[in-house]
């Protein structure tokens, strides 16, 4: 397969992976070897302390997904395939917050008396497949978002994005659209206040504070509140798409207003 290495290294799509992927310096699709060659320093960690290592399928004792990292750190990664690619790349860019949802599925199935899904366990899925961290300078930023006020938003704060309002996309399943981007993609925004001096720090150690406070955020259990994550289209975010004008934002089909009752709680994750 195709390693577009120009469109990772540039989209703002792939920003929170840029890191890693700059350690990386791979041209070309990902291999089991490149997966078991990883330097130890980027090697994550599961909840339990284990090393974290990606292998094909077929080379795994058969075990439930989650319970198999939880257990021993194998996260089964299909060979030549994007959805699995990205996974394990976000493990690698988001280790601790990674590590808290796994320990989180494994803690709820612990409890599950059927087979259905608990709606923490369906809020961690949804974050972990199509969700964003927002960081946020100022709550106020946020409020627009939580309203689903996207002129608001895109338009009238649109000199805020880049700055006061940082998207970093988490979802692996999300980061797989980014390579073909289409209008309606929507993810699920995770709001995370941050201090001014982190908009000062390298965009490793912006990353790391995000990831350190979403695990915290994720073992705190706040994905059992219904106000955590907030639908966001993606493309409406300013130069993430490139025709942006009065007639796009427009598209209620794409920038679909909030039709319940207003919004109550902050669903805010703050950083000190």
């Amino acid at each position: 397969m195709a390693w577009p290495s120009e469109q990772l290294l540039t989209s703002p799509w792939f920003a929170a992976l840029r890191p890693t992927l700059a350690r990386l310096a791979w041209d070309q699709f990902p291999s089991p070897q490149d997966w078991r060659a990883l330097p130890e320093a980027l090697r994550p960690s599961n909840a339990m302390g284990r090393p974290v290592h990606f292998l094909p399928p077929e080379e795994l004792a058969e075990a439930g997904y989650e319970q198999r990292i939880f257990e021993t750190g194998m996260v089964a990664t299909r060979t030549d395939n994007w959805h699995d690619a990205f996974n394990a790349l976000c493990w690698l860019s988001w280790p601790h917050a990674k590590a808290a949802l796994n320990a989180l599925h494994v803690a709820e199935l612990a409890q599950q008396a059927d087979s259905l899904r608990s709606r923490v366990r369906d809020r961690a899925t949804l974050f972990d497949e199509s969700g964003l961290v927002l960081a946020c300078v100022d709550a106020h930023l946020a409020k627009a978002l939580r309203g689903q006020e996207w002129q608001r938003l895109f338009v009238e704060q649109a000199d805020e994005w880049g700055r006061g309002l940082q998207p970093y996309l988490f979802g692996h399943a999300l980061l797989e659209k980014g390579l073909a981007p289409y209008i309606g993609v929507t993810g699920r925004a995770w709001v995370i206040e941050v201090a001014p001096a982190w908009l000062a720090m390298s965009e490793t150690d912006k990353i790391a504070v995000l990831d350190q406070q979403l695990a915290q955020a994720i073992a705190a259990g706040d994905l059992a509140h219904g106000d955590t994550l907030h639908p966001l289209p993606i493309l409406g975010i300013p130069g993430w798409w490139p025709i942006q004008d009065a007639a796009f934002y427009a598209d209620e089909a794409h920038f679909r207003p909030r039709r319940h009752a207003a919004y109550r709680g902050s669903g805010v994750v703050r950083h000190g």
